[in-house]
């Protein structure tokens, strides 16, 4: 059974911001749905798969997807 979590959760599990994260859900670079009411959910497998193809360069750059 697939697990959602709340953007402010992925957010904090990222580092990042939760309008990154409404942009990463727009992009598709992260899977999810909108509830009925409009609020978002995160597939938790999304979230970790984007976060174990992080790479961070610097102490302010990360790079997604890099290899």
């Amino acid at each position: 059974m697939t697990e959602y979590i709340k953007p402010g959760a992925a957010a904090e599990m990222l580092g990042v911001s939760r309008d990154s994260i409404r942009r990463y859900l727009d992009s598709g670079a992260l899977s999810g749905y909108e509830t009925p009411g409009g609020q978002r959910r995160i597939d938790r497998q999304s979230l970790e798969s984007l976060i174990s193809r992080r790479v961070r360069i610097s102490s302010n750059v990360t790079v997604i997807g890099a290899e």
